[in-house]
């Protein structure tokens, strides 16, 4: 056989043996596999299971100690992201890449090169010429000369895709490209992949929304501990199955199980400890009222943009309320400011726990102690911190919350998304706070991290905590919660109670409202 007829019987892209070792890790063990030419497959697994090495391997961000990689049939050498590019790579992180202040058309076209006149001046024209092609191509009502700072995430990840496509990528990776999408929004997005596998593109989807696997992908690539532990075809799999692979043992309750298992009565004659009244704010928060009461957990569910942050920020302070009052253990809060909410015992566990829940250069201990200063301080009135003080209360919380972390002065930017989640959850313990708002604390975090923080919050309302649960993950709200809300454009517009939440119930009062 001619290396040609080779190359056209070879899978587009090959991964021969790869492993990647850092100082006391393992990171990627002896990994291979393979990928056609228009294929989507699904890469799953825990964080800290080795996919972003992996990926970044195959990116050329990442150099492997041990193993090879084929494209085509011939061998691919990657010494920098930009040989990656070359050979028809491309790669939306779900962090996102673009340059705000650039055009649409410039970030299409970023390190590619832009058409000069006279080998000089930018040529515009021609740069929202070209540009203007594969977003056509993706079929996204984008303008080339829009700032790219002024658009929504999902039209951000859109343009993403689109630079891919000016490069004449091969294969694309998709890292959690739904997150913080509409449900609209992660329909077009499966529109345009399904185009791109049917114009010949590999599609590598990585993912912890399991349902987005099932519905999207041809294959299901599985990676534990720094192994490739399953590679299937997604019909073969269901939930179950696959959670045992991600997990490595049975751990794969439906929210109906988890539901049956714990019981939904909560405490309906307890003390009310959070009480909101007629609560408005110019974010779009429209006379909003509900209490919560201790030992009960209490989840806010709608659409995308149906108000659930802001309801919750303008609760906690962070944005400042118009009308309505809130109470905390009868305790009426202005609202002009969080550290009043925060006094009288409200939490607020932000969706961004990087800009927000925490200070990443900072260590687990300094940010579990955060909130919580005044009490590790060597005299009252005195600011200078009691070290030891500190790490006996961090080393309590880690403990308690089984942060997974070498240290208590490991920096937290160096930690999971389930570990950095715990040590937002932490810092509020540490504070001392009676009701927790958590603000979708799942987003990012695999699925036995999930199950961690569904047990901490069911934890803290058998000890009586009030706990505020807010998730776009409707089955979420089935296992968790006691009552759920529903919001519609700033208002509540359902209640759902014990047997009566479920996912059916959730989406017909969502989508009731259009």
């Amino acid at each position: 056989m001619t290396a040609t007829a080779a190359a056209a019987t070879a899978p587009l892209l090959e991964v021969s043996g790869v492993t990647k070792r850092y100082p006391g890790v393992l990171a990627v063990d002896d990994v291979s596999l393979s990928l056609d030419t228009g294929q989507i497959i699904g890469l799953v697994g825990k964080n800290g299971a080795g996919k972003s090495t992996l990926i970044k391997i195959i990116a050329g961000a990442e150099h492997a100690d041990e193993g090879h990689l084929h494209l085509n049939g011939e061998p691919l050498e990657l010494h920098r992201p930009h040989d990656a590019t070359d050979a028809g790579l491309a790669f939306v992180h779900q962090d996102l890449q673009d340059v705000g202040d650039l055009s649409v058309a410039e970030n299409v076209m970023l390190g590619l090169g832009y058409p000069r006149k006279m080998g000089l001046f930018v040529d515009w024209a021609e740069l929202y010429r070209r540009a203007a092609e594969p977003i056509a191509r993706l079929e996204a009502d984008i303008d080339p000369r829009e700032p790219v700072g002024e658009l929504s995430v999902a039209k951000q990840r859109l343009v993403m895709i689109a630079r891919g496509l000016a490069q004449q990528a091969q294969l694309l990776v998709l890292d959690e490209p739904s997150a913080s999408l509409t449900d609209e929004e992660i329909d077009h997005l499966f529109a345009v992949v399904r185009r791109l596998r049917d114009d010949g593109i590999s599609v590598v989807y990585v993912s912890h929304r399991l349902e987005e696997i099932f519905e999207l992908t041809e294959r299901v690539v599985v990676m534990r501990n720094g192994q490739l532990v399953a590679d299937e075809p997604t019909a073969s799999l269901n939930r179950s199955s696959l959670i045992s692979h991600i997990t490595g043992h049975e751990h794969a309750q439906t929210a109906a199980e988890r539901r049956a298992s714990r019981g939904v009565d909560g405490r309906p004659d307890a003390e009310v400890v959070l009480e909101v009244e007629g609560v408005s704010a110019d974010t779009g928060v429209n006379n909003c009222s509900f209490d919560v009461r201790k030992g009960e957990i209490l989840g806010l569910g709608g659409l995308m943009g149906s108000g659930r942050t802001e309801l919750v920020r303008a609760v906690f302070g962070a944005d400042q309320r118009q009308e309505g009052t809130v109470r905390v253990h009868g305790r009426e809060i202005s609202g002009n400011h969080p550290s009043e909410s925060m006094s009288a015992g409200l939490a607020l566990l932000p969706e961004d726990r990087k800009t927000q829940g925490n200070i990443m250069d900072f260590s687990v201990r300094n940010n579990i102690t955060l909130a919580s200063l005044d009490r590790h301080r060597v005299r009252p009135r005195v600011p200078a911190p009691l070290g030891r003080s500190e790490k006996q209360a961090a080393d309590r919380r880690i403990d308690r919350l089984s942060i997974a972390t070498p240290h208590d002065r490991q920096l937290v930017r160096l930690l999971s998304g389930g570990n950095q989640q715990k040590v937002v959850i932490a810092k509020w313990l540490d504070q001392g706070a009676d009701v927790l708002i958590f603000d979708e604390p799942t987003i990012g975090v695999d699925v036995d991290g999930k199950e961690e923080i569904y047990d901490i919050m069911e934890e803290l309302a058998a000890e009586g905590k009030a706990v505020v649960f807010i998730s776009s993950e409707f089955s979420e709200l089935v296992g968790v919660c006691h009552r759920v809300l529903v919001l519609h454009e700033g208002r509540i517009v359902g209640e759902l109670e014990g047997d009566a939440v479920t996912e059916p119930a959730i989406v017909e009062i969502c989508y009731s409202q259009h």
